[in-house]
């Protein structure tokens, strides 16, 4: 029996379908990045720190950046341009606010785009809070309760000197009129404790959550973020 003869016009279309699935897998795009663990090192509470990753196009089709997203609030990435031809390359401005963090933390940026082997691309971002003026018992927010509305109540709040250096309080900030502060000394020593006063009076029935700063003449913090929260109610 003979072999059966393969159509000149079948072998011309498989060449044809070959050389084209060829072509196109050629005709990609590929993205490459510089880093993908970063590590912020030390950060003091209240500090923002910043970082950059750089993008690459090592494909040979134009790479998309589709989105950048993070996955705290806390961390917000700055997304390259649209589109990154081949061999050129972009960077992703990152900032970590570390606003009520303490101890080890670790966050995450993702980037998406069209590459077909690697269409999400995940950046880690690690570091360690800590504090000058450490709260004892490590509170980290102050928690009222439910609070009548237009009463005056204060909450005492015990800090350390945990810094190895004598440390001064220079005021405070506040994002509430409602929240006054009292120090119970300005000047603080090594190893030693501060009594500060939170003044709250709350102008509406409503969950109140604000930011106070505690500022210091410290160089490495011259912060201290505090959050305040609490519930107004109507009074009986």
């Amino acid at each position: 029996m003979s072999a059966r003869r393969t159509s000149p016009f079948r072998v011309a279309f498989l060449v044809i379908a070959f050389a084209t699935s060829t072509v196109l897998s050629l005709s990609q795009p590929k993205i490459s990045v510089d880093k993908t663990k970063i590590d912020l090192g030390v950060i003091y509470n209240g500090e923002t720190k910043k970082a950059r990753v750089i993008i690459k196009n090592i494909g040979n089709d134009s790479l998309k950046i589709i989105s950048v997203t993070t996955s705290c609030g806390c961390t917000t990435a700055k997304r390259p341009k649209d589109y990154i031809r081949r061999g050129e390359q972009d960077a992703v401005e990152v900032e970590f606010n570390s606003t009520g963090f303490r101890g080890k933390v670790e966050k995450h940026v993702s980037i998406v785009t069209n590459d077909p082997i690697a269409q999400t691309t995940e950046v880690t971002l690690t570091g360690d809070v800590i504090e000058e003026l450490q709260p004892v018992r490590n509170a980290s927010v102050i928690w009222l309760g439910a609070v009548p509305k237009d009463k005056e109540v204060t909450q005492t709040v015990t800090f350390k000197n945990v810094s190895g250096k004598v440390i001064t309080l220079t005021g405070y900030k506040s994002s509430s009129p409602d929240i006054k502060v009292e120090f119970g000394q300005k000047t603080v020593l090594p190893a030693d404790t501060v009594q500060i006063s939170f003044k709250v009076t709350p102008r509406k029935t409503d969950y109140l959550s604000e930011q106070v700063y505690l500022a210091t003449d410290s160089k490495k913090q011259s912060q201290v973020p505090v959050r305040v929260t609490l519930i107004g109610v109507n009074p009986n």
